[in-house]
């Protein structure tokens, strides 16, 4: 028996998501209708979230290769592909696992923060463009002149 009151956030965090990987690997996705599959997708999404991971697209899905497949552009393009899959391949994911994982090692990424505007992968230099604000597209864009 666990006493979460005396867990610290930390603890409390780690519980939480492993709870949340083992509710998603104890389900039987094989049989699952089309409803089923979005409202554990919304579920999947909540961990995925929780774990710190973002996505600028996981809405799509359509109908590929025997299955239902959801459409995937993740935020951070350097550790995890863009693509088609399946629901397991997205719950793979909050395992750190499957082929949503980009196959890189540790030594081939240069950890990028906000301030930092280039990074190497596998020997490849990466300019990375810094978050804009309206302003700065504004003032940006009075530089050029349409001819």
């Amino acid at each position: 028996m666990i006493d979460i009151e005396l867990l610290t956030v930390e603890e409390l965090e780690h519980l939480r998501d492993a709870c949340n990987r083992r509710l998603l690997q104890m389900r039987n996705t094989a049989r699952l209708n089309l409803t089923e599959l979005l409202r554990l997708l919304e579920e999947v999404k909540i961990t995925l979230s929780d774990q710190g991971k973002h996505w600028h697209s996981l809405e799509c899905w359509q109908w590929k290769d025997g299955q239902i497949c959801f459409w995937l552009n993740p935020t951070d393009q350097v550790r995890y592909r863009s693509g088609w899959y399946s629901i397991d391949e997205l719950i793979a994911w909050t395992h750190n696992y499957g082929p949503i994982m980009a196959d890189l090692d540790v030594d081939d990424v240069a950890e990028c923060d906000d301030n930092d505007t280039a990074s190497t992968v596998e020997g490849v230099a990466i300019s990375w463009l810094k978050n804009m604000t309206e302003s700065d597209l504004e003032a940006d864009t009075e530089r050029f002149e349409l001819v």
